[in-house]
């Protein structure tokens, strides 16, 4: 196999950068595994097949679908073997342009450490040469590369973990919004319904998160409002209201689920009107508080369908269920008495407690035993 290349220095190493088939990558290279046993100095994490499995998809559809603009980063591969290859040829050494000849007869994967590693990419590059048992067939799509030569293991290791750990993580929120800008609204209510439906608490006017909610990318405040809750986070919670109701999941069109959720909202919003407009001071807001109270929503919303609430009276209804459990938290960051809970089993642990206090009979029978017992 011949690879056409150009030499350069990246930061302060020597690659050499080109492009060709996935399938071709493929069959040259092997991942580093590590495992504790047989490889404890491997390189590789396990491996997730639905990674791979949708790296392979992605590659596979850019035929598929020409119109749909695709890229992927280069992979990055490291020769630790060199005499799989000959020594590479100058073909233009003006422009630092050099072919690298690969010997595939010389390569052994059944080798415990591979000849040429896969520093970067291996999910990438999984099924690139197929898959017999999904019946995919090979690759043949270009992707960039980059070639190292002779790193030592230790230096490759340092490359792995630069590139896996130490750059930042791209923000959640930023790519979920970026997803519904890519997504028409009728196709993102389809594929992702709790995107869209925390996307409509986000855009509508008639909603509390309307302008307080983080999208990614710069923040700012905007008209006074400090973005004090992230779109992943909403999400997070449109998505537990909508499993834990069976109730609303009957509801005929999402329109009119996104409708109960805002009201639902909207009487929170009311009946926590201090905890919501100071997040610096209050949990309510942050992604435990969203979590909880969304939990939480869903057990109110169904005892409202359980007593046949009319629309015109549903927020006041979902108010009056909110006020039994106002005793039960008290969210102040510093002297409250949450401040030891957080994350989703916090959130549901919470959600529970305050879920006892609810009560359909028109006692707030949560508050009157609690008031009973100031007269033991």
């Amino acid at each position: 196999m011949q690879l056409l290349t150009l030499k350069g220095t990246n930061l302060n190493t020597t690659v050499y950068r080109g492009f060709a088939s996935i399938k071709d990558i493929a069959a040259i290279s092997a991942p580093d595994t590590e495992n504790q046993d047989k490889n404890p100095d491997g390189l590789q994490r396990n491996l997730s097949l639905e990674h791979a499995r949708k790296g392979y998809n992605y590659a596979e559809d850019a035929h598929k679908d020409p119109d749909r603009r695709r890229l992927w980063p280069e992979v990055i591969l490291n020769i630790r073997d060199r005499s799989v290859i000959d020594e590479p040829v100058p073909v233009d050494k003006q422009h630092n342009l050099f072919k690298i000849v690969v010997h595939e007869d010389r390569i052994d994967k059944n080798r415990p450490r591979p000849q040429i590693s896969r520093t970067d990419g291996n999910h990438r590059l999984f099924y690139g040469e197929g898959h017999p048992k999904y019946n995919w067939p090979a690759l043949d799509v270009p992707t960039p590369f980059a070639i190292t030569m002779g790193l030592e293991i230790p230096q490759e290791t340092d490359i792995f973990v630069d590139i896996n750990h130490n750059q930042r993580a791209m923000d959640t929120s930023h790519l979920l919004h970026l997803q519904t800008r890519l997504t028409t609204s009728e196709a993102l209510a389809g594929k992702n319904p709790a995107l869209w439906i925390a996307e409509e608490l986000i855009k509508d006017s008639k909603s509390p998160f309307h302008g307080i909610v983080y999208l990614g990318g710069e923040k700012e405040k905007v008209q006074g409002l400090e973005r004090r809750v992230n779109l992943a986070q909403l999400r997070t919670g449109s998505e537990m209201i909508l499993k834990e109701s069976p109730k609303l999941r009957g509801v005929p069109d999402l329109r009119n689920k996104y409708i109960i959720i805002r009201t639902y909202w909207n009487a929170v919003a009311r009946v926590f009107s201090e905890q919501w407009a100071d997040q610096k001071k209050y949990l309510l807001l942050r992604g435990f508080g969203i979590w909880c109270m969304s939990l939480l929503g869903a057990e109110i919303i169904d005892r409202c369908f359980n007593r046949g609430i009319p629309p015109n009276q549903l927020e006041n209804e979902m108010a009056a269920y909110l006020s039994q459990t106002s005793r039960d938290v008290n969210w102040d960051r510093k002297e409250g008495n949450i401040t030891h809970k957080g994350g989703r089993v916090g959130a549901r642990e919470l959600a529970d407690i305050m879920k006892m206090s609810l009560s359909d009979e028109s006692v707030d029978m949560g508050n009157f035993i609690r008031d009973l017992k100031s007269l033991y």
